[in-house]
């Protein structure tokens, strides 16, 4: 076995909230290693083509890192949004709620970023910052934890010491599923197809989400005249859509979108993910903390999945400062569980609200469809519950880590 090696703090998973994480934590001068079981080149080919929302908190925790630089980013702003609903695709479309531009001084609450810029940026400071070690192509074999550090073996028969390891390892964690953590999880049966668009029509910076019988259908701006689409179905007939060729996909999006883009095309592959609500019941373990996609997975009709998890990313980094101020050990149990009481609430309220969202709006059950129309209606009358929203929306609400305030 190699020497063994002593970091202040170990980061499974090099993903955008891996890195972001070690980016964080190193900019307030603590030493941090990332190790990821793939290559740079796999991470960048996995999500080729992948897209997020981000909220105006979000973009504040990039400008506090110096990561914000909108044209490096290639950021599209969302300025309007527009909630809509048909029956069919020979219904009419008919108007449910437009949430306008917001007031210059506040600016938009979320905006546009593609996986490729956002990585690249994340890269790019990570090779540059010596407080970073990143080990790529390289498994964790083995980690043993005592009352003073946790040991991690390596498949290349390393060993780092830690006083803390941070897993953001994804959806499937294998960490997770090693330490037999418990999950709350709900099966939507339904897919997501995922996927680009190039269109004809300038998009005018508005997002759109239509309700359709089948389920939620998401339009999205990007950069130029480039769209994201997202379209939420049954398994049955996601499955047979998706597996059209791209003409036929794409008749079946006009079918549904109806005028909102104009002779569109495809940009490389759609692509398909199962849908469902996965919930880690205790985030924490024993100088271990999960974060981000591993401690849990939520329907993406809000958008929200990557927000949810920077903002882990800043609540940990202001709960381990503050203990490291306080000369506390980092993976002291005590510490961690103020980082799970501060996050719980969000966690819990943001997935309560996407599971309610969905299946409200994809269900065909007259009492719900009545519910969900009197609700719009009354709130595309309300500016005070239009403001909330977009606050919820732009992560403004509860108690906010030091990272996500402007």
């Amino acid at each position: 076995m190699k020497i063994k090696k002593k970091r202040q703090i170990v980061i499974a998973g090099a993903g955008i909230i891996g890195s972001t994480m070690a980016i964080a934590l190193a900019s307030k001068g603590l030493d941090v290693t990332i190790i990821d079981g793939t290559s740079e080149e796999d991470r960048k080919k996995r999500n080729k083509g992948r897209t997020y929302a981000l909220s105006r908190t979000s973009k504040n925790l990039l400008i506090n890192l110096g990561l914000w630089d909108p044209k490096r980013l290639k950021v599209s702003p969302i300025e309007n949004i527009m909630l809509s609903t048909r029956k069919n695709s020979g219904d009419t479309k008919r108007h449910l709620v437009k949430f306008n531009k917001e007031p210059h001084e506040f600016g938009p609450s979320s905006y546009m970023i593609e996986d490729f810029y956002l990585r690249k940026v994340l890269d790019s400071e990570i090779n540059r910052n010596t407080k970073i070690q990143l080990i790529n192509s390289t498994e964790v074999i083995e980690d043993q934890t005592n009352s003073f550090e946790t040991k991690i073996m390596l498949s290349d028969k390393s060993l780092i010491s830690t006083e803390i390891f941070i897993i953001s390892d994804g959806r499937e964690s294998g960490f997770a599923k090693r330490l037999n953590k418990t999950f709350y999880k709900k099966n939507y049966n339904q897919l997501a197809i995922v996927g680009n668009l190039s269109h004809e029509n300038e998009h005018k910076f508005v997002a759109h989400q239509l309700f359709l019988s089948g389920g939620p259908l998401a339009i999205l701006p990007l950069k130029g005249k480039r769209t994201t689409f997202v379209w939420s179905l049954p398994i049955e007939l996601g499955d047979k859509i998706s597996k059209s060729n791209d003409e036929q996909f794409i008749n079946h999006l006009k079918d549904n979108i109806g005028d909102i883009l104009t002779n569109f095309e495809l940009i490389g592959e759609k692509k398909i993910f199962p849908l469902y609500l996965r919930f880690l019941r205790d985030t924490i373990d024993n100088r271990k903390v999960f974060i981000g996609d591993s401690a849990q997975a939520i329907h993406p009709l809000a958008g929200q999945g990557l927000n949810l998890g920077l903002r882990d990313v800043a609540s940990l980094v202001d709960i381990l400062l503050k203990g490291k101020k306080l000369g506390l050990d980092l993976g002291s149990n005590d510490l961690l569980k103020q980082y799970e009481t501060w996050r719980s609430f969000d966690r819990i309220s943001l997935a309560t609200y996407t599971d309610f969202i969905n299946t409200l709006f994809s269900n065909d059950n007259l009492y719900l469809k009545t519910l969900r129309e009197l609700g719009m209606n009354a709130l595309d009358k309300s500016d005070l519950l239009k403001s909330f929203f977009v606050k919820e929306a732009a992560g403004e609400h509860g108690n906010l880590p030091e990272l996500l305030k402007q």
